[in-house]
């Protein structure tokens, strides 16, 4: 049921669903002064969502900023989410989050990370598929060492990527306090951070340097029409973040 309603909800805060609903209306009510109406609004909302200027701004404002001051970690924990429905087991194919692993590997050859944790079971891969099983082995296979990589493979969503991930990092150094670095993409770090302080581990956001960084006339004129798939990304984080403080899981 629950699945059902986020599928539903996650259709509803689309804006390029609305666009389409006021167009139609545009086109097929009865009433002329109606008609005007939700042509200006499908049109307004058009011109909106597909502002690169608009999106990073509002963006901008909901990411975290870097606020940790170490320079090396125990761990280094990559949520999952990365892994293209299609992939298998024989052949991986990476989503646009992908930056997540290779904000990682950096981290990891720069020694600020001494060793990587995936957490992440199938979320919306295939049941039968491990997200953090595959990726473990793809990064054996590059070249990092198979006792630097752990594979936490149970958790579904950010609030068990924090669950379990404290309790195979509790099992390994059961007296120790871990020093760990949170690492996702930037739109999810304010859910998946919220997530980990509920727990025991020591924790910090990983957060690049902000893309806003120069005024460009070209984001305000020209419509983006990627940046739409953004604001549904978005939106959906932003509501995921409420309904887990509604839940107490932040």
């Amino acid at each position: 049921m629950f699945f059902l309603f986020s599928k539903i909800f996650s259709f509803l805060i689309d804006p390029f669903f609305w666009i389409i609903a006021f167009l139609l209306f545009s086109f097929f009510h009865r009433r002329k002064y109606l008609r005007r109406r939700f042509l200006t609004f499908g049109l307004l909302f058009l011109l909106i969502f597909s502002n690169s200027f608009i999106f990073n701004f509002i963006n901008e404002k909901w990411c975290l900023k870097n606020t940790s001051s170490k320079t090396e970690y125990d761990y280094g924990i990559l949520l999952g989410g990365m892994i293209d429905m299609e992939s298998s087991k024989e052949s991986i194919l990476f989503s646009p989050n992908n930056d997540r692993l290779l904000n990682t590997l950096d981290l990891f050859s720069k020694g600020i990370i001494k060793k990587i944790l995936i957490s992440g079971a199938s979320g919306s891969l295939n049941s039968e598929l491990k997200e953090s099983e595959i990726l473990k082995k793809y990064l054996v296979k590059i070249g990092i060492p198979d006792s630097c990589v752990l594979a936490e493979m149970s958790s579904k969503n950010t609030h068990e990527n924090a669950i379990y991930s404290e309790e195979l990092l509790n099992k390994i150094h059961p007296n120790k306090l871990t020093n760990c670095l949170i690492i996702t993409s930037d739109y999810h770090m304010r859910r998946s951070l919220a997530c980990f302080k509920k727990t025991n581990l020591n924790v910090d956001p990983f957060v690049k340097k902000s893309s806003l960084e120069h005024f460009d006339l070209e984001l305000i004129v020209i419509p983006q029409s990627s940046i739409l798939f953004s604001w549904k990304v978005l939106f959906h984080e932003i509501a995921g973040y409420y309904t887990y403080k509604l839940l107490n899981y932040i």
